[in-house]
């Protein structure tokens, strides 16, 4: 960029001038440059034991976070790289966990760092709930529009629901470590699913209510279109936070408007694919506005608990508890053969 704007208009008499100077003003420039860089070199090196190590170990895992987001074009790194700058070098405090947690068993106490790390950032609760007025401003902003509210509600409770799944990530990056803990895979999906689908159950249901308050809604219970359709959004958060990398081998799609990448769709697509899947009779209600709105009510219900269920079965398998048998059981059959040695 530097040589291109030099080599045009006003910039070709520097360059000229440069190139016309003598090589002893060349050589006198370099040798300045030299000592400047060796006291600066020498600078450095005499402040080296006063930097923290912190500051350079966080500059460095940072640049690297960058690095690979920008060499793989996977925008899921980012994400990372904004959550380590939040917890790296805080001071938090131990607390003591609930006695119902600790007995549970160990999925619950897996799915507890969640329900922590929630609640130890308030700041992202209270801008969550400020934008529950999303849809209505959004509605009233399309003169009553139904579709554009009911993208936003879905975008918003599926933003919820996503915003407690950092656990299930870093089990996505470290699978050997959920090995090693040889807990449950369903358990600890099943308990991991319970605060996204809360939160998303909370804020949906907020944002219908001012919907209705704002009269684009007519009369009924719409509020519980919210609760019903949270099963199936916890669904899609968990199945987006296990999602790989973007797939860039993938083939390129030649359309009217341009060449288009399968693999970053395939990765937007994924988890939003499920929870709006599951979330078709809630946006069927939206989209019509009947006069009752019991029966897709009900109908949600349904669908959102057969969504979260059957991706709970088919994504969780047992992890690390069916090796950790089998070790049992090879440990033990080897003493039973040495026991009856001679």
């Amino acid at each position: 960029m530097l040589a291109a704007v030099l080599g045009a208009g006003p910039g070709r008499r520097i360059l000229a001038a440069v190139a016309e100077a003598p090589a002893s003003l060349g050589a006198a420039v370099a040798g300045v440059a030299s000592v400047v860089a060796a006291f600066l070199v020498r600078r450095a090196w005499a402040a080296l034991d006063r930097i923290p190590a912190r500051r350079i170990l966080a500059s460095s895992t940072r640049t690297a976070r960058v690095t690979s987001a920008a060499t793989t074009l996977d925008p899921g790194m980012l994400t990372w790289v904004a959550e380590d700058a939040h917890w790296r070098g805080r001071a938090l405090r131990s607390r003591p966990w609930p006695r119902l947690v600790s007995r549970l068993g160990a999925a619950p106490a897996l799915a507890w760092q969640e329900w922590l790390r929630v609640g130890r950032r308030p700041g992202r609760l209270a801008a969550l709930l400020g934008a529950a007025a999303l849809p209505a401003v959004c509605a009233n902003a399309t003169g009553g529009g139904s579709g554009p509210a009911a993208g936003m509600l879905l975008c918003g409770a599926l933003t919820a629901a996503a915003m407690c799944t950092g656990g299930v990530r870093r089990d996505g990056g470290d699978p050997a470590l959920a090995r090693m803990l040889a807990v449950d895979g369903r358990a600890v999906t099943a308990a991991r699913a319970v605060l996204p689908t809360l939160l998303a159950a909370s804020w949906s249901a907020l944002a219908l209510v001012v919907l209705q308050a704002a009269s684009t809604l007519p009369a009924g219970a719409w509020w519980a279109l919210g609760p019903a359709a949270a099963p199936a959004l916890a669904a899609g958060a968990l199945r987006m936070a296990r999602r790989r990398p973007v797939d860039h081998s993938m083939p390129v799609i030649d359309t009217p408007g341009g060449a288009v990448p399968t693999g970053p769709l395939i990765w937007l697509a994924t988890g939003v694919d499920l929870a709006l899947l599951g979330s078709l009779p809630a946006l069927a209600a939206l989209a019509s506005r009947p006069a009752s709105v019991a029966p897709y009510v009900a109908a949600q219900a349904v669908v959102g608990a057969a969504v979260l269920a059957a991706y709970v079965l088919r994504s969780a398998r047992r992890v690390g508890g069916q090796g950790l048998s089998r070790s049992r059981r090879t440990v033990g059959q080897t003493a039973s053969r040495r026991a009856r040695l001679p």
